[in-house]
């Protein structure tokens, strides 16, 4: 049966399981295997005689809550090495944009420069999706900005050049790894992959990580914040170069003292192909080192 036609039913009020039986055309011995799956996934239902199931707590994450949230197809894994890499392998099989897949954990997630990503299992989110832009591929790192302009609005957070999203104070929220697949004049698809603290509360090996539980002082629903972060990347209107002002309005990374590679000094400003501005010297790619 329809699990998240069932979820939306008991959403929408609740129901007896007769009712649901009836509705659904199943015993109600289904109902209550299939309610028993939901609650599995973190969703808290009561169950009352007289009074038919209810939902009390919709803070479930999995493959039914994040369809019932989305209200899209999702490739959900519980577990997997990459998200990234497992929206490389689906792309041979769903050629068009949109594609989205998500894990409760991964094994072998990176950052930029082949660098590990961390992540509690079961408490973050950890998501890539399949993007396609008409572009040409030297404006694809814009887009990247973009993007993560977009998620910082979500998230009320700042930007640091070219991928991090960072606290008021510098700490790191989250990291974005896009993938390009381009040809000589068109970008053919982006893969965004996005990793976000959520729920994690601690980082013993990660001193400069934060999440948003700790900066906020309270649980986050991860399914929720998802269809807000994807509604928002899919919200932004790319038509040639994209606006990079709400990148420059939230970020972190203008008006400092800055080291990139060899190139240290003020980082005054975005050029409009997302190269930042350092004392003059346009840096199209590396890691900023914020200086006191």
């Amino acid at each position: 049966m329809d699990k998240v036609a069932l979820l939306r039913a008991i959403a929408e009020g609740g129901a007896a399981g007769s009712v649901l039986a009836e509705r659904f055309g199943v015993s109600r011995a289904a109902i209550w295997k299939a309610v028993e799956s939901l609650r599995e996934e973190g969703f808290g239902i009561e169950g009352a005689a007289g009074e038919g199931y209810r939902l009390i707590d919709p803070g479930g994450f999995g493959a039914v809550a994040l369809r019932w949230r989305l209200d899209r197809p999702v490739a959900f894994l519980s577990r997997c090495g990459s998200t990234n890499k497992e929206a490389r392998r689906l792309l041979l099989d769903e050629p068009d944009g949109g594609l989205l897949v998500v894990a409760d954990a991964q094994d072998a997630g990176r950052g930029r420069l082949g660098r590990t990503w961390a992540a509690e299992p079961g408490q973050n989110l950890l998501f890539s999706l399949v993007l396609r832009p008409s572009v040409a591929p030297q404006l694809a790192a814009t887009c990247v900005l973009a993007w993560a302009a977009a998620m910082a609005e979500v998230l009320d957070c700042k930007v640091k050049w070219p991928n991090d999203l960072v606290t008021s104070q510098g700490k790191k929220l989250g990291g974005i790894l896009a993938e390009l697949q381009a040809e000589a004049e068109q970008v053919r698809s982006v893969i965004l992959g996005v990793g976000i603290n959520v729920n994690q509360t601690e980082f013993p090996d990660l001193p400069h990580a934060t999440s948003l539980a700790i900066e906020n002082g309270e649980h986050a629903d991860r399914a929720e914040l998802l269809a807000s972060l994807v509604h928002a990347i899919e919200g932004v209107s790319i038509c040639g170069a994209p606006d990079l002002d709400p990148w420059r309005q939230r970020s972190h990374t203008l008006g400092r003292r800055v080291r990139v590679g060899n190139v240290e000094g003020m980082a005054t400003g975005l050029r409009a192909d997302g190269a930042l501005i350092v004392d003059g010297v346009p840096i199209l790619a590396g890691d900023v080192e914020l200086l006191a």
